[in-house]
């Protein structure tokens, strides 16, 4: 069979997959590609994005142009996405904060807006870098151990805390602790409606819990129904089986980075879709995750030129033509005869910073008369696990192994070996050589699309850089889809309620957003309601609302304001397609000192 042959079904599908992209390309408007070559450790450039709205990312891809390697990759964009290890994370979540009460609602609300609800089979998910970075989901055991691991690294004591049914965090600052639950969401205001209370304080007062809303989603933040309010306060103050945690540190604490290196020819793609569906643990759970993306690493290397002594592992008796000059690329060192009989054995280490769920690999191995070859995943064994064995005939086989119940056995699955067997022979005549002449690897992942290097509206500054001691010589590739057939709702710039109230419940009113978009109607409002000047975070959940019309106006719910005080508020609104409009002015009232 020859290497045209065996990939005649591949480049089917491939070009039936490329007629499917491209039709799907004409209905979601044109597919906008943008490559540069970078040759330098530390490289930047610009990508202009054109449009009314945030672009659709499709893809991001980087390829190893170079002979050498190329070591740790790490591709911003406007300075974010920087996701490499804890520390970056840590850098981006609290930007711009200067206090450990700054610092502890910052990082409180990153991991609950970049988690999804869904429970990965992977025990290395604790940690927050293998879980942003490849999963994007976890429930509440989860999303408080990364809570924790953000918190230390940040500089902040912090604790797990199991309570009936359920698990949320404690972090320390001011003096005291306060609780944050990541996973539904939502912190307690005290009675002095400026502090977030600890548990012990909630389990005295249940009263704090009765009077917060539980958001359900970014936008739609309605009222409690009693059955749920009286699930949390149940929760909470159902005390006698609470306890502090640590059965998470020990994988909180583990250095997880994102370092990979990309060897000579060998190429990253990611995707903000599950192109492939595949996902982790799919083999034993049907239910596909909320939200996930996939990604390949690609690798066909010209093993003519590359010299592959750095990237096998030689087990026993091969080398490479870079080492003695013969043939085929990779082969038996020293010929078999009777007083060296046992097999020759190296495997192709394949290793990810991503989830591997899946794979494929392609070799052709050569055979001289009296020779044998075998391929097998994993470690290789004399006669044992081998996907294929070539025992009959001469000359040159290639194959086509299909990795994926292999690797799904695996899990979770982070690297896997390509393992060879090779027998020459001495005494055959003439004498009988065995190796491999060419190899392409593709290893499917899963990565978590919330992670990736996004472009937006406007100018974007890439920078890439790498960690490599020779040539730099890769080349970047962003694909997205403009949009410019809808516009996002304008902003509410003018209120009209007063700047004084002498009640406690103030009803805040504005003026309506405009829609430039023909046809187009602004359907609801978002109000936030702050103690901060930047309107940050608001003073409490339930001060954080969509009105659920469009009415241009929203009443304080009673029991979070306090007399003589100033805040601060902004709205946003939300048309009838789904589309949000930004923040608008940042608004400011004061409640009179007699206020009641």
């Amino acid at each position: 069979m020859s290497k045209n042959d065996l990939y005649m079904p591949f480049v089917c599908l491939m070009i039936l997959f490329s007629i499917l992209f491209f039709v799907d390309s004409l209905m979601a408007g044109e597919l906008k590609t943008f490559s540069q070559v970078v040759t330098e450790s530390d490289a930047e450039f610009t990508i202009e994005v054109d449009g009314t709205l945030d672009p659709e990312n499709v893809e991001i891809a980087i390829e190893n142009l170079s002979g050498d390697p190329l070591s740790d990759p790490r591709i911003t964009v406007n300075g974010r996405y920087d996701w490499f290890d804890i520390e970056s994370m840590v850098a981006e979540i609290t930007e711009g904060c200067e206090t450990d009460e700054e610092k502890a609602f910052a990082i409180w609300e990153w991991v609950h807006w970049k988690r999804f609800q869904r429970s990965p089979a992977d025990k290395s998910d604790l940690h927050p870098v293998r879980a942003m970075n490849g999963y994007g989901y976890g429930i509440c055991g989860h999303t408080a151990a990364w809570i924790k691991a953000f918190c230390l690294a940040a500089g902040l004591e912090a604790r797990v805390q199991e309570i009936w049914g359920h698990t949320v965090n404690e972090i320390f600052y001011n003096g005291g602790w306060h609780f944050f639950d990541g996973n539904v969401k939502v912190f307690y205001l005290s009675r002095d409606n400026r502090s977030v209370a600890p548990i012990a304080e909630l389990i005295d007062d249940p009263w704090l819990i009765e009077r917060t809303i539980h958001p359900r989603g970014q936008w739609d933040r309605p009222d409690d129904p009693p059955s749920r309010n009286a699930e949390f306060v149940r929760y909470i103050t159902t005390s006698k089986d609470n306890y502090i945690d640590t059965g998470y540190d020990s994988e909180i604490k583990k250095n997880y980075t994102m370092a990979y290196t990309l060897k000579p020819g060998e190429k990253l793609i990611r995707w903000w879709e599950p192109v492939l569906n595949k996902h982790e643990n799919r083999h034993k759970r049907a239910l596909v995750p909320e939200r996930y993306a996939n990604g390949r690493l690609i690798w066909e290397p010209d093993i003519d030129t590359v010299d592959m002594r750095e990237y096998i592992h030689v087990i026993e008796n091969v080398t490479t033509t870079q080492e003695d000059g013969q043939t085929p690329a990779i082969h038996v060192k020293e010929l078999h005869d009777e007083n060296y009989s046992r097999p020759s054995r190296f495997t192709l280490p394949i290793d990810s910073a991503y989830p591997i769920v899946g794979g494929r690999f392609w070799v052709r191995l050569r055979k001289d008369n009296g020779a044998f070859a075998s391929v097998s995943y994993g470690k290789p064994g004399w006669g044992e696990g081998d996907l294929y064995t070539y025992q009959w005939g001469n000359g040159t086989k290639e194959i086509e192994v299909d990795l994926d119940q292999n690797i799904l056995n695996d899990t979770p699955a982070y690297d896997y070996e390509i393992g060879f067997t090779l027998k020459s022979s001495a005494d055959a005549n003439p004498p009988a050589q065995a190796g491999v002449e060419w190899f392409k690897s593709v290893t499917d992942l899963q990565v978590s699309p919330h992670s990736l290097p996004a472009l937006s509206l406007g100018k974007n500054v890439i920078r890439c850089r790498t960690r490599s001691d020779g040539k730099v010589n890769a080349r970047i590739t962003f694909k997205w889809r403009e949009v410019d057939d809808n516009h996002a709702p304008g902003m509410v710039t003018a209120c009209v309620s007063p700047s004084k109230f002498d009640t406690l419940t103030p009803t805040l009113q504005w003026e309506p957003a405009h829609d430039l978009d023909e046809g187009d109607r602004i359907e609801d409002y978002q109000i936030q309601v702050s103690l901060r000047p930047d309107c940050r975070w608001p003073v409490s959940q339930s001060l954080y609302r969509n009105v659920g019309s469009d009415r241009c106006e929203w009443k304080v719910p009673e029991s979070f304001l306090n007399p003589g005080t100033t805040y601060y508020w902004k709205v946003r609104a939300r048309d009838n397609h789904g589309v949000a409009g930004e923040w608008g002015t940042f608004f400011s009232f004061e409640t009179g000192a007699d206020a009641e």
